[in-house]
């Protein structure tokens, strides 16, 4: 396509074929969930379970995680498909002795390959055991999530 069949309007819409280019397939939202852990090792905070309708498609999630951390505590968290790690954030160290407050957004697309049934799965965890061993890290945090056409 070039400036004089735009001119002369020979190219009226854009040609793509049905079901691709970012066409939304299924929508939904999946989850609100909270909680709170002081564990260096990764916890279950919440998980879905998707089927994809073609092996093309891709997965867009879009989540936001609020939370409220005690002193010196640093944080990470991690999304899993089934046992395959798609995304990981370690978080920051506070070195202030009060509650600290911040939100988190995720904006994770996947390329799950398949139209078999998988598993989303949220994890959270202290990354530094910075202050005292009380310290936790407390969340609150809803997502939604789409199958994209590929």
């Amino acid at each position: 396509v070039d400036a004089d069949m735009l001119a002369a309007n020979a190219v009226t819409s854009a040609k793509m074929a049905s079901g691709v280019g970012g066409k939304v397939l299924s929508s939904g939202v999946a989850a609100s969930w909270s909680g709170s852990t002081n564990s260096t090792s990764y916890v279950d905070s919440t998980s879905f379970n998707f089927t994809p309708s073609a092996t093309s498609s891709k997965i867009l999630i879009l989540a936001a995680l609020n939370h409220v951390q005690d002193s010196r505590t640093a944080w990470a968290t991690q999304v899993l498909r089934d046992s395959t790690q798609i995304f990981e954030r370690d978080q920051w160290k506070f070195a202030s002795t009060n509650r600290n407050f911040g939100i988190m957004s995720y904006v994770i697309l996947d390329a799950p390959n398949t139209t078999s049934q998988i598993t989303y799965k949220f994890q959270v965890k202290r990354s530094e055991p910075g202050g005292v061993s009380s310290d936790t890290f407390n969340y609150a945090a809803n997502y939604v999530y789409f199958e994209v056409a590929g």
